[in-house]
């Protein structure tokens, strides 16, 4: 099992000048939302928010915690490293990144449904299937389903609480009618990458979008990667600025195949995102953030076997 808090308590002294936030959750980086309808899942509370697929000409509605639901986990993750300290076992653990939406989640979605991205996939009589990774809210999965171009798709995550966000969303755009077609079902399972006993689901392509958080991450969605690709897998890997486990992945995957020795990310442009969050998932010199959406580049590799 992952741990996160040690990257909690690395950005808490970098997001205060070295100095450690005098309460558990500061509200240091706050952007001006729409008011959103507001859901309860799992206890945490979330708000809707519209997010704009140029390659769909629509919106897709997802789910990510409200500033009140981030600063319920972010405490939670605290309180658990605390208990660690103290030799606590059995502990639970919980990540509050995948409660909230992140730029490459948006390019990854843009990607995955462009009709080129298909038509250069092979056999165009051949309706393929989609593997994500760390699907946090979901966005890139309900896209997929919204364009009606996969055969099948599988999202996972090793969190329980990204799977009933976006279960929760896939009903919701269900009701709201926001597709314009048959929408494909989207089927969700907890799974791990960290966890290399158990092997990658099957599918035609595999993507992830900002899971590089840490090192140990990058290191297992390279060997991912490379497990994938033998067995004739494309794979689609997106990242936003910032992120931490991005050379470890790089440098992973080189050494796992040598003749991947030139193969690096792609800046491509992308959009932040806005909403309110806690100063310990996303401080205040965060370029993933702003008041409006604003043009950012977000980093993209695109393998094929």
């Amino acid at each position: 099992t992952r741990t996160f808090p040690s990257l909690l308590t690395a950005a808490a002294l970098l997001w205060n000048d070295g100095r450690p936030s005098s309460s558990k959750s500061a509200h240091a980086f706050s952007t001006k939302a729409p008011a959103a309808t507001i859901h309860s899942i799992d206890s945490i509370p979330c708000r809707e928010a519209e997010i704009y697929v140029s390659t769909l000409d629509q919106s897709i509605t997802i789910l990510e915690a409200t500033l009140e639901g981030q600063d319920k986990l972010v405490d939670e993750v605290l309180m658990l490293d605390e208990e660690r300290a103290e030799g606590v076992d059995n502990i639970v653990e919980n990540d509050p990144y995948g409660s909230v939406l992140w730029p490459a989640a948006l390019t990854v979605s843009e990607h995955i449904t462009h009709d080129s991205f298909l038509k250069s996939d092979g056999d165009a009589h051949h309706t393929p299937t989609l593997l994500e990774l760390g699907t946090g809210t979901g966005l890139v999965a309900l896209a997929a389903s919204a364009s009606n171009k996969y055969g099948s798709i599988l999202a996972t995550d090793y969190e329980s609480v990204p799977l009933k966000l976006l279960d929760a969303a896939y009903l919701l755009n269900q009701d709201d009618g926001i597709s314009t077609t048959t929408t494909t079902p989207v089927v969700t399972s907890l799974f791990d990458i960290c966890n290399l006993s158990e092997p990658l689901p099957p599918a035609d392509i595999v993507c992830a979008a900002d899971i590089l958080y840490e090192k140990s991450t990058g290191i297992a969605l390279a060997k991912r990667c490379i497990e994938a690709l033998e067995r004739g897998s494309r794979v689609i890997i997106g990242c936003s600025p910032g992120r931490p486990g991005r050379p470890a992945f790089l440098e992973e995957l080189r050494r796992l195949n040598p003749n991947m020795e030139d193969v690096d990310f792609v800046d491509v442009e992308g959009r932040t995102c806005s909403g309110e969050r806690n100063s310990l998932i996303c401080g205040k010199g965060s370029t993933s953030v702003s008041n409006e959406p604003e043009m950012l580049l977000v980093a993209l590799v695109d393998l094929s076997p």
